[in-house]
């Protein structure tokens, strides 16, 4: 986000917005209503909004297949974040109303969104449909600018930012023109479907939501079926999959991504522990944070499973109990007596995985096949209702807290390079995976022998020697080994973003320059964007750039999943971290 004033006349704001996706959309959404609700005295301003694409819908294309899916439910999605306000505009909607208004139809099944019933509120629909309500958001919001506002979209892309003199800053575009301004704030797989040859043989790295995305561009992507089989669902081949082998490095597959459920009062990770925590100058995430939110899963877990036996008339009521035995110094006692009646859950193997050891290539696969079959079990237990989805859900719950501890350099070296190799991705495993429905077609596919799990964890991969081109898979922890050689290897998952790789043009050219720099924990650097905690970023001498502001998804690693759709019914961080930099700009 940029802004300059004019040197003459009235004091006139010009502000650029980088990039219009969601979270450059929030960006235009909080300067908006700032200035229509009288935070600016004079409203003279220009926005200068840069985007080489339709504004306002970013990754989530509107030509994207029905076959790709948000992993959130429907009506926890909107822009808009405070329905409380006496005014309302046009744009005011979630998500999930603006489906039910355009009358939209999703089709759970077939993943297909110009037939069956209406959209429930519960559905995980097609990205292209978020994509269609960010545009229309756009256009609303445009329509409903306040009076002195002038908006305008340039289609490219921003190059380069230099200051000036006189201390504003020369925002320089692809197409060869130039902004003005103040203040900056810088923000597919279904080609798979087409680019592959029939009968090809395909390794995909990763188990996440990316992984499976590829798994049905080669699959739905390329005319395969999913049909109905009494109270199951088989695969319908085209006669167009290649093989498809999934590869993990924890040999864990994700689970589905947990239903929400009313909340509940913390148990043990309560404000006063974390904060306790929090003091700390050099925090091991492992040591010190972990244990608490684990204790927290068994509280979860037997409050669910307590209401579930009829021991306790609700969850509510069982998880005070649980409280008062905490504090009272007798909670693990409490475990052990509920566990005597309800029977035993071990937190940490839900969280780690149990060591198991596979003899084969199909030993592995069962295993595997049987975790996605018990977790797609549980996801459909009714209302919600399930012990293990309710212990999986405090980390979703507490992500906030967690970020509170892991961003901005507050963790030691040995423990940020812990929680971002191992510790967050058990959590991203937990609570960030595929809808249930996706994992229900995973298996339908594993059983109709497109989709095969046999190389088990950590797997290795090199060029292969007696078929040139080829890369070569085997086996590492399994006892009978198992090698196969595939024709492409796709990288299925999301790394942290490097601001000394980036592949954008103005990060590359303000990290050249010193203006934007790495994040350090002493001599060594991380590789992520250092920013301050008002999001300004931080340049090569140390210094805050305090007419530049960073945010969303390229902040990542200095700050925790950050990859979302600011949302305000999924908590108004996003709203509120691009409302302090519009507030910052407009004083």
């Amino acid at each position: 986000m940029t802004s300059c004033r004019s040197s003459g006349g009235p004091a006139l704001l010009r502000v650029a917005i980088v990039g219009l996706g969601p979270w450059g959309l929030c960006a235009l959404e909080r300067l908006l209503s700032a200035v229509r609700s009288g935070a600016r005295a004079n409203p003279g301003l220009v926005v200068h909004l840069i985007e080489p694409g339709p504004p306002g819908s970013g990754i989530y294309d509107v030509a994207q297949p029905d076959y790709l899916l948000l992993n959130n439910a429907c009506d926890e999605l909107s822009l808009y974040p405070f329905e409380d306000e006496a005014r309302q505009p046009r744009y005011g909607k979630g998500f999930y109303d603006w489906l039910a208004a355009q009358r939209c139809c999703w089709d759970p099944d077939e993943c297909c969104a110009t037939g069956g019933r209406p959209v429930q509120p519960d559905d995980f629909v097609a990205r292209r449909l978020m994509g269609e309500y960010l545009q229309w958001f756009y256009r609303e919001l445009v329509a409903d600018a306040p009076a002195g506002v002038e908006l305008v979209h340039h289609a490219t892309l921003g190059v380069d930012l230099v200051p000036r003199r006189d201390g504003t800053e020369e925002l320089r575009l692809a197409d060869g023109r130039t902004v003005l301004a103040d203040h900056v704030a810088p923000y597919p797989v279904d080609p798979y479907a087409d680019s592959l040859g029939d009968g090809a043989t395909v390794a995909v790295a990763g188990m996440g939501l990316v992984a499976v995305d590829v798994v049905f561009a080669l699959t739905a992507g390329r005319g395969g079926q999913f049909v109905g089989n009494g109270g199951a669902l088989a695969y319908r081949p085209s006669g167009r999959e290649p093989t498809i082998h999934l590869l993990s490095r924890s040999g864990l597959p994700y689970t589905s991504k947990p239903p929400t459920r009313p909340a509940l009062a913390p148990v043990v990770c309560t404000p006063e522990a974390l904060a306790g925590v929090s003091r700390s100058p050099s925090i091991d995430f492992r040591r010190e944070v972990l244990p608490l939110l684990v204790r927290e899963m068994s509280a979860r877990y037997y409050a669910q499973a307590a209401a579930q036996a009829g021991v306790a008339p609700d969850a509510a009521t069982a998880a005070e109990q649980l409280r008062t035995a905490h504090s009272e110094g007798r909670f693990e006692h409490e475990l052990d007596r509920l566990a005597a009646r309800l029977g035993p859950f071990d937190p940490e193997a839900m969280f780690f995985g149990r060591a198991t050891a596979h003899d084969s290539p199909d030993d592995y696969e069962r295993f595997a096949y049987d975790a996605i079959a018990a977790d797609v079990r549980e996801a459909q237990v009714p209302n919600g209702g399930s012990p293990v989805k309710a212990a999986a859900g405090v980390f979703r719950i507490f992500r906030d807290p967690i970020r509170s501890i892991v961003e901005y350099g507050r963790l030691s070296l040995e423990g940020y390079l812990d929680f971002r190799g191992e510790i967050g991705t058990r959590i991203s495993r937990l609570v960030a995976g595929p809808p249930a429905s996706r994992m229900r077609q995973l298996l339908a596919l594993m059983d109709a022998g497109v989709v095969r799990l046999r190389h088990g964890p950590a797997p290795a991969l090199r060029r292969s020697v007696k078929n040139r081109g080829r890369i070569r898979v085997s086996s590492t922890l399994i006892a009978k080994p198992v090698v196969d050689d595939v024709d492409l290897l796709i990288r299925g998952y999301l790394e942290d973003p490097r601001i000394d790789a980036s592949t954008s043009a103005l990060l590359t050219r303000l990290y050249r320059r010193g203006r934007v720099n790495q994040l350090w924990y002493g001599a060594v650097s991380v590789g992520s964007i250092d920013v301050t905690p008002d999001a300004h970023p931080v340049d090569r001498e140390g210094r805050p750039q305090e007419r530049l502001w960073v945010l969303g998804p390229v902040t990542e690693g200095t700050r925790y999943f950050t990859h979302y759709i600011p949302s305000a019914k999924r908590g108004m961080r996003g709203f509120e971290d691009i409302g302090a930099c519009v507030k910052a700009i407009l004083s």
